[in-house]
């Protein structure tokens, strides 16, 4: 589908609790039996209420929480607290109507606080009355013009409506807001293309594809000359220095990462790197470093999910490029638009590569379990060709029980480009695309190996349409994200995106697709989501089974 699909499901909360963090006294650590004991002892305690209340609600003991909460409220009737509680407790039923009722009541108590007004908004829109959530998340970014989530949700209904300067608006908002965030500029630039904006949307995928961390080259000249030297040691001081004189530059932790990495602190080398990744999520030579030293200790799990979320950050930079070569295209910039498109090609290797080394590893792993947890250190992102060709049997064998999962054939496709068999893999990604019309990341693969296949025509139009929105798609993957954000509901959310996707000529396994399409919307982790899928096709009588069980157990973390 298309990069904009991410945008309908942004903003979503697991639950309602999140949005009140700050105002319910939400203590893990509280004792649950020595908490009743105590407020049997104080029965008219306003604060020991609400904690034991709290306490309940984190057992999954639902109705004990609405109990207490609604013991708290006559003894303080005035106060906010426990209608937001009580709140949270019909979330938790189900019960949207009253939920909503509760957060009135605190709203006309505390009419200033923008989080009860965003909950408000929240319900309504899961209650399906849109106009009514559009007002309240206006008025919650009245009192807090920084709540992201309003934004976010307000460009979702937007997107719905294909009201793109509504969607364009608030993704302004939040491209000002956080200007260093890669998949606002993204999306902000996919909008101004469905808007026939070109000229905006070059703007924006431009400053996309400069995020970038500035490394200081200057600056890091003198301890990279020491290490140079071998005196890894006073290199390592050097860093340190600059890292306590800017603490926030990501590009010092990884260069320490690696001066570690030296001098064999295996440890402290992926503690910089992290630190690198907290300071700058989409730093993509930091996780590809956090992966391969992962896997040179042996670590093969850790490495392959690592890997995978390299994958992600590189296709977003791929992104990135078809966007800026489509835009260009739409301004009559053809041959700009081509040598875009070949740079969104060149990067296109690294992701088959980590894609194939992400699947090796799980096999790797396989092995170690076998031989009591020998590993193999010294590993690298070569050879392996034996454990590759079993990951190609293992994904042919699975398409033969489950011919119609489109991430599969994607998948395979990957494997299929890494060992050269491009035929093949075309055929794969088009057997993806013809499950998935509008399966981005396979028309993205598609359309650079047509062009790499000299067929340059066809590949502009797979780059357009892997940016284009289907409208006969859209209001389903809305609404299923509303419903996976429910999560008592999550059944009927798998009902309803199976009635709608038959309603709309799709096959009759896109229930078993379901995990591609909250993919789509952002609801599902991308890269523990690819994790799980190789990890489904180790040996087995069915290798597709326990999907909609992993998608119940990622829905309720």
């Amino acid at each position: 589908m298309s990069y904009l699909l991410e945008a309908l499901g942004r903003g979503l909360l697991a639950d309602l609790r999140s949005a009140f963090e700050k105002q319910l006294p939400d203590v893990p650590e509280d004792d649950l039996e020595g908490l009743r004991a105590r407020w049997e002892a104080s029965p008219r305690s306003v604060d020991l209420a609400m904690r034991l209340g709290m306490a309940w609600l984190r057992e999954g003991r639902s109705n004990e929480a609405r109990e207490v909460f609604e013991r708290a409220k006559s003894l303080a009737p005035d106060s906010v607290q426990p209608r937001l509680a009580l709140a949270c407790v019909c979330d938790e039923l189900g019960r949207l109507d009253q939920s909503l009722e509760h957060l009135r009541e605190a709203g006309r108590l505390d009419p200033r606080d923008p989080a009860i007004v965003f909950g408000v908004a929240y319900c309504y829109e899961r209650l399906g009355r849109a106009h009514e959530a559009q007002e309240e998340y206006r008025r919650a970014l009245e009192l807090c013009p920084q709540l992201r989530n309003a934004y976010e949700r307000l460009a979702a209904i937007a997107l719905r409506d294909r009201a793109w300067d509504a969607a364009i608006q608030s993704y302004e908002r939040l491209a000002e807001m956080e200007p260093d965030d890669l998949d606002v500029l993204l999306t902000l630039g996919n909008l101004y293309l469905q808007a026939h904006r070109p000229a905006e949307a070059i703007e924006q995928y431009q400053q996309a594809l400069l995020i970038e961390p500035d490394g200081h080259e200057r600056t890091l000249a003198q301890a990279e000359d020491l290490a140079q030297e071998g005196r890894v040691e006073e290199a390592i001081e050097t860093l340190e220095k600059l890292i306590r004189k800017y603490p926030g530059m990501a590009p010092f932790h990884v260069r320490l990462g690696d001066l570690y990495v030296k001098a064999g602190e295996d440890a402290r080398a992926i503690e910089e790197y992290q630190v690198a990744l907290a300071t700058q999520p989409s730093f993509l030579e930091a996780t590809v470093k956090l992966g391969t030293q992962h896997m040179r200790q042996g670590r093969y799990v850790d490495a392959a999910v690592t890997f995978n979320r390299a994958i992600e950050l590189n296709d977003r930079l791929i992104t990135a490029f078809v966007g800026l070569g489509v835009a260009q295209h739409q301004c009559g910039r053809l041959h700009e638009s081509l040598a875009t498109f070949d740079l969104a090609a060149s990067l296109e290797p690294s992701s088959t590569l980590l894609f194939s080394e992400t699947t090796r590893l799980h096999l790797k792993s396989e092995q170690q379990r076998a031989e009591d947890g020998e590993s193999d250190e010294g590993d690298d992102l070569s050879g392996g060709d034996a454990l590759i060709a079993d990951a190609v049997r293992r994904h042919e064998q699975a398409l033969q029980n489950a011919p119609n999962h489109a991430d599969l054939h994607y998948r395979y496709g990957l494997l299929l480009r890494q060992i050269g068999r491009h035929e093949d893999a075309l055929r794969a990604f088009r057997n993806a695309i013809a499950i998935n019309p509008d399966y981005c990341k396979a028309l993205v693969k598609l359309a650079i190996g047509l062009k790499e296949a000299g067929e340059t025509d066809e590949a502009i139009t797979m780059f357009q349409r892997a940016l284009r929105l289907n409208d006969r798609f859209v209001d389903v993957h809305y609404q299923l994200g509303l419903l996976f954000a429910q999560r008592s509901q999550f059944d009927l959310a798998l009902e309803e995106f199976e009635q709608a996707m038959a309603g709309a000529g799709q096959n009759a396994s896109f229930r078993a697709n379901v995990a591609l399409a909250l993919q789509n919307i952002g609801m599902v982790d991308r890269a523990a989501a690819t994790w799980r899928s190789i990890c489904e096709l180790a040996p087995g009588p069915d290798p597709l089974a326990t999907r909609e069980q992993v998608l119940r157990d990622a829905n309720r973390r």
